[in-house]
């Protein structure tokens, strides 16, 4: 137990930083592996879920065939977790088939030293260690080297944002809509399940403060809407975003707050966790 809290001080020491702002980590693998399931098998799960993402955000634009689609939160968010998944997806291929191509050319080497080999065995050690993604003594990770390029970092926002913007949508739908449906729910419930399975299935790594970027997905909503309402107030205006309209009265005005301004840190408390206890989970299960 004294080992699980000298783990846990460490894991949120190094969250409350200020470099826990950036996209910035050393080890890219871990955006494209997962610790539970084979390549091929990942792949195939990842594919799976892409579809459905694919399909339900194409199903959104032909039932707001206008430029009402742009002003709906739902859509943005339903669009964010596609394009999430999409481009999470094109990674793990690229990555995997590389490690394959990498794999047998390192077969046919057979005159390779063996020390050269223990080098190599050396590196994916350490580039293990680093999935706890703990605090160091030394301050190591402030002189790592920032090895991630543009594409992760794309992936690493997109999943933050679409994982917080989607339980905004779902939880603002089922306390605040007065008729729900049946259907619009089902789409909801099952993008929410698929990021909350991502964290659990994937390593790539989630941090706390990286729910400033969801504020900030947020607040370019909140610009939209105002510039949308002043660009048609003096025209004939066609109807508000479904996301407005809910907001009626005190008590639906304070929900909305509190989801968008409470919620998100909870959100993204929910991710981190279950990030970390994946991580914990992995090392008490395979020893390293």
């Amino acid at each position: 137990m004294s080992n699980f809290k000298k783990w846990l001080k460490a894991v949120f020491s190094e969250e409350f930083r200020t470099n826990s702002f950036s996209l910035k980590f050393p080890n890219t693998e871990l955006f494209s592996e997962s610790p539970w399931f084979p390549p091929a098998l990942f792949i195939i799960y990842r594919l799976v879920v892409t579809s459905c993402c694919v399909i339900f955000t194409v199903e959104s634009v032909y039932n707001t065939p206008s430029y009402l689609w742009l002003v709906q939160f739902d859509n943005w968010s339903i669009s964010t977790v596609c394009l999430y998944f999409v481009l999470t997806t094109l990674l793990l291929i690229y990555y995997t088939t590389k490690t394959w191509r990498d794999n047998n050319i390192e077969k046919t080497k057979l005159d390779e030293p063996r020390a050269e080999k223990g080098c190599v065995d050396d590196e994916q050690g350490e580039n293990e260690s680093e999935l706890l993604w703990a605090a160091s003594e030394g301050g190591e990770e402030e002189d790592c080297e920032d090895k991630l390029p543009c594409y992760h970092k794309i992936v690493w926002l997109l999943q933050t944002i679409a994982a917080n913007s989607i339980l905004v949508v779902t939880f603002c739908y089922v306390l605040l809509e007065e008729q729900l449906n049946a259907l619009v729910l089902s789409v909801y419930l099952s993008f929410s399940v698929f990021m909350i399975a991502d964290a659990i299935f994937s390593f790539a790594p989630i941090r706390l403060l990286h729910v400033v970027y969801s504020y900030v997905f947020t607040l370019a909503y909140v610009f939209v809407v105002v510039g949308y309402y002043f660009v048609v107030v003096d025209s004939q205006m066609p109807g508000m975003p479904r996301f407005v309209n809910r907001i009626q009265g005190p008590f639906s005005s304070v929900m909305v707050s509190l989801i968008l301004i409470l919620g998100q840190p909870l959100f993204q408390m929910l991710y981190f966790t279950i990030h970390k206890l994946n991580c914990l989970a992995y090392f008490k299960y395979y020893g390293y």
